[in-house]
């Protein structure tokens, strides 16, 4: 298809049990990182498995309007930021090559 791809996430990366804190690693941790290592292309972060940011999404208040600091919303500004930088650095290559030819 000709698209750019730039990176890879994974959801659902583990689970934190609340009653002891044991992470539980339900779908294989790990793979979304080694398939972006594999195919060259950055891993932008994993979002865990938390049964509130499915409750928040399912009513129209996703994690990430708790903020930037918020337990939940964190790891989606930092992806959100990853994915920014690489849409820019993209852009930046794709003017360059513009210029040239």
């Amino acid at each position: 298809m000709n698209v750019e791809i730039l990176g890879i996430v994974e959801n659902m990366s583990h689970f934190t049990c609340p009653h002891c804190q044991h992470e539980i690693d339900i779908f294989s941790k790990g793979g979304a990182e080694r398939t972006a290592k594999r195919f060259g292309v950055p891993f932008l972060g994993s979002v865990e498995l938390v049964p509130e940011i499915r409750q928040g999404g399912d009513t129209g208040l996703p994690a990430a309007l708790g903020g930037e600091a918020s337990k939940n919303g964190a790891e989606f500004f930092s992806i959100a930021k990853k994915l920014a930088t690489r849409a820019l650095e993209i852009a930046a290559v794709e003017k360059n090559v513009l210029e040239i030819t």
